[in-house]
């Protein structure tokens, strides 16, 4: 009987686009092409058609099965770090004409190596997305409550406009101090601008901060309306492009569908494209929780080494961080995404000697896609990690990419023995050999300080590596950590488009407010406050289902989660808390929830930390609207023998490890059964990865086909 298939998603990263494909008994197809940044939707069918042909299909043969198909875009980050955007015209609040240019403290550190954060005079601030030429201010003025303290100027605003008109501006940012309080002087400017815009009959698009990013922290939310204005539409442009394509070709359950940096699914028309930033990083974290899910696993540990990065999140009790002020391009947004900790290392990042001081310096940029690593033979000069491996020999220059990829292991032999290894006055291997454990030491440093920065230990976690390079090198970034288990999947190189297809349909909504909570507060103080929430809570679940309803969904299908940020009085800093019931309609229910609020900080700063006599303090409200969708199936299958079948096993290669070479056998990761048990040294390949078994370490496929490394 044919397959039918059901769901496919795909992800792009900085070298390769992967797909996942799913059919309709819950098994799947995985496919990679590299990325193609000029044209997105080259690498985008390209990765797709990977996957079927082995399966005798044709693009026009798969969409018309597909109930959802998904991607993970990461159009909106590059917009803005080619800088090939909207030319923008902004309205502050007259005196804050200097804030895109000022920045904010933290965020002129973002993005710097240790040595630059260590020197100040290192440090170059981002040339602002909206020249200052082209930044008005206008007299207005909210208070913090809301209040009007000086009323809107309207003939500021006309001449502003104007100005900006005359400077050809392609759109209108309108960012007004406390506005998420009291919407009314932004409303008044847009109504003035639009009806200049008819006067000079000119159709030019407005972006109001309170419809974008309606929350506290002036400079956060003014970055994430620039953000939308500037790069939304140049992103969403390939996208759509993609979304006509797949109409073509016979696809006809609804739009496509792009997973957002919170962790759900939009559909491509979402109006907000600013919270698709980095959605790549954030489809793996939640496919480490769906696995989490299936395993029975609280704490995971989510490790991806991709060709340009090397990403870390964590799922504490079954649940992802929210980071509500994440990081784009250098910019500091306030929008909500999973937390990731993100380094450059990865198969693509370049290694260098440093010629002052000899030390091997790893990153942080990347090759790319193109030209990518020296072995690639497109151009590059500079080695790569993926050179490295390829040395070493743990990767098969026959099989790079199940044989679809021809490599040069000569060049990137002469080009790393030239600028690495002669240099250093070493054998080619033995240099090879001490940049992979720099690499590998980099990144175990960079899972302890997400572990130890939270007060954790690695005995509490179960660690999954995914991604292109993670395989190769998951036995040299857990040398010495004892975590609970170490994972790895067949599909590990795809696994942040696997990721993805775990996702629901999901809206996350906000709102600013302001409700304090004395610490000898009455019933009737705390039965207000509970009143006021569910108004909030009501007001922006009414707004989630009308969007989600136009988008084709029946509201009986649409969950709703309501959220409040909850701190101390007088800290800074808040932590998203789940209701416990839907509507608080008691004290107690309102009690309930800060009972919630004082579990999570006692768990995240330790129970001495408490501090409930200050009181408590609301700034902002959230409802989450979701669908569930259906998601892979990961199939579980008897156990079998310790020993691999004979033919599971490829052959022999040499391979170098702790200073010697070693003739080692190489298995093929898809022939292995439950239960294998495979001692290193070995290597076990796959057409999209390649895992290294080191002397000392082993690896067990279990009933879901995971494999299963030891501690080492």
């Amino acid at each position: 009987m044919n397959r039918r298939f059901q769901l496919c998603y795909t992800d792009t990263g900085g070298t390769f686009t992967d797909t996942f494909i799913v059919d309709d008994q819950g098994d799947f197809i995985l496919g990679k092409a590299p990325t193609t940044p000029e044209d997105i939707s080259l690498g985008y069918f390209e990765s797709i058609r990977s996957a079927i042909r082995p399966e005798g299909l044709e693009l026009e043969d798969l969409f018309p099965q597909l109930e959802v198909v998904g991607y993970g875009a990461t159009t909106v980050i590059n917009t803005v770090v080619t800088r090939t955007g909207l030319r923008l015209g902004l309205l502050v609040t007259r005196g804050f004409e200097d804030c895109l240019l000022m920045e904010r403290g933290l965020q002129t550190f973002e993005g710097y190596s240790l040595p630059d954060r260590l020197h100040a005079v290192t440090h170059v601030h981002n040339e602002p997305l909206i020249p200052r030429r082209l930044v008005r201010g206008v007299a207005e003025r909210m208070d913090l409550f809301g209040v009007p303290v000086i009323p809107i100027y309207e003939h500021e605003v006309r001449q502003a406009v104007q100005e900006l008109l005359d400077e050809q501006v392609q759109g209108i940012v309108i960012c007004f101090l406390f506005s998420f309080q009291n919407r009314s002087h932004e409303d008044r400017a847009a109504a003035i601008a639009r009806e200049l815009f008819r006067e000079r009959n000119v159709d030019l698009p407005l972006f109001l901060s309170v419809d974008v990013n309606p929350v506290m922290r002036e400079y956060s939310r003014l970055n994430s309306t620039v953000i939308e204005a500037y790069a939304g539409h140049p992103a969403r442009k390939p996208l759509l492009e993609i979304n006509r394509r797949i109409q073509e070709l016979g696809y006809r359950k609804g739009d496509l569908q792009i997973l957002l940096s919170h962790g759900g699914l939009a559909s491509v028309r979402h109006t907000r494209m600013v919270e698709t930033v980095e959605s790549g990083p954030v489809g793996g974290i939640m496919g480490a929780r769906y696995i989490g899910e299936i395993y029975g696993f609280r704490n995971v540990l989510a490790t991806d080494v991709g060709g340009t990065t090397f990403d870390v999140g964590m799922i504490r009790d079954g649940e992802v961080t929210i980071n509500r002020e994440p990081t784009c391009a250098r910019f500091r947004l306030g929008i909500p995404m999973v937390e990731v900790d993100s380094i450059g290392a990865g198969g693509g990042t370049f290694v260098r000697l440093d010629p002052i001081s000899g030390r091997i310096d790893i990153g942080p940029d990347s090759a790319g896609a193109n030209p990518g690593p020296v072995c690639y033979d497109l151009g590059n000069e500079t080695p790569t990690i993926t050179d490295v491996d390829l040395l070493l020999g743990y990767l098969n220059p026959k099989n790079f990419l199940g044989g679809s990829m021809r490599v040069n292991p000569e060049k990137a032999r002469k080009v790393f023995q030239d600028k690495i290894a002669n240099p250093l006055g070493l054998d080619l291997l033995r240099a090879a050999e001490g940049v992979k454990e720099i690499f590998d030491t980099r990144v175990r440093g960079a899972i302890n300080a997400m572990l130890m920065g939270k007060g954790y230990n690695s005995n509490e976690y179960h660690l999954l590596c995914y991604g292109g390079a993670g395989p190769t090198h998951v036995s040299g970034y857990t040398r010495g950590l004892p975590f609970r288990g170490i994972l790895v999947f067949p599909f590990s190189a795809v696994f942040s488009a696997f990721g993805a297809s775990s996702c629901p349909y999901e809206h996350s909504y906000h709102k600013a407010v302001t409700l304090m909570i004395p610490p000898d507060a009455p019933d009737e103080w705390k039965q207000a406050v509970a009143d006021q929430l569910n108004r909030f809570w009501q007001e922006l679940e009414e707004r989630g289902v009308r969007e989600m309803t136009r988008e084709g969904y029946r509201e009986d299908q649409i969950q709703r989660k309501q959220l409040a940020m909850v701190r101390y009085g007088n800290q800074l800093d808040d932590i998203p808390i789940v209701s416990p019931v839907p509507r608080l309609s008691t004290v107690a229910d309102l009690d309930s929830l800060l009972r919630r609020f004082e579990e999570t900080y006692g768990r995240i700063y330790t129970l001495a930390a408490r501090f409930p006599q200050a009181g408590y303090l609301i700034l902002e409200v959230a409802v989450v609207c979701s669908v569930e969708k259906p998601k892979p199936l990961l199939k579980q299958w008897p156990l079998g023998p310790e020993k691999p079948a004979p033919e599971s096993m490829k052959g022999t290669r040499t391979a170098f490890f702790q200073g010697e070479s070693w003739h080692v056998p190489v298995y093929e990761m898809d022939l292995l059964a439950p239960g294998n048990r495979i001692e290193g040294p070995a290597i076990v390949e796959h057409p999209t990865t390649t895992l290294i078994v080191p002397p000392g370490r082993s690896v067990t496929m279990d009933a879901y086909r995971a494999l299963w490394m030891n501690n080492g």
